[in-house]
């Protein structure tokens, strides 16, 4: 079914249609919400938020504009920053002397070794400030500068949450892989 068919029945309030829309995205979201979220019950809710506000500004869809994944993408990852903002989000403080021992890990093949339900794990571990800023400039693309201005914080605070994330997650990564 093609996505200009799709968004038309969900306009017209067609339930097998909202279904196939839930249906052909879920899995990908979920996944997004998941890297942002506490557990796996924080995700669920990131994601039904989403999916509602997706029905919700639907009629704002324009596919000459773009792809509807990318623009469920957009609306569900939005919901998820609005949520983190409602609470608030901590950037934990944190000595980075307590990283100044650590080796650079030696080349992509340790990753290779780790599951994505590993790695996503070791994210969710993270102190929110920190999981958060490095899921939007690591996978999402957003410049210091517009983490910043999403969350009302200095550019220096992001890229100080950048290098925490990436020096916590070395940690983890090499604790796991000696374990």
């Amino acid at each position: 079914m093609s996505d200009e068919l799709l968004v038309k029945g969900c306009l017209r309030g067609e339930p097998r249609y909202q279904q196939t829309l839930y249906d052909k995205y879920k899995v990908e979201m979920f996944m997004l919400c998941l890297r942002y979220s506490k557990n796996r019950a924080e995700a669920e809710d990131f994601l039904q938020d989403g999916f509602m506000q997706v029905f919700r500004d639907l009629h704002q869809f324009d596919l000459e504009k773009g792809s509807l994944q990318g623009w469920v993408r957009k609306v569900v990852l939005n919901k998820v920053l609005q949520q983190l903002r409602k609470k608030k989000l901590q950037f934990a403080p944190a000595d980075v002397s307590e990283y100044a021992n650590v080796l650079p890990m030696q080349g992509e093949n340790i990753l290779s070794m780790l599951s994505a339900k590993e790695i996503t794990q070791l994210i969710q571990d993270l102190p929110e400030g920190y999981k958060t800023v490095f899921n939007l400039y690591m996978v999402e693309g957003y410049s210091h500068q517009e983490i910043a201005d999403t969350f009302g914080i200095s550019v220096n605070t992001s890229k100080t949450q950048l290098h925490k994330a990436r020096l916590a997650l070395q940690i983890k990564v090499t604790d796991l892989i000696s374990a």
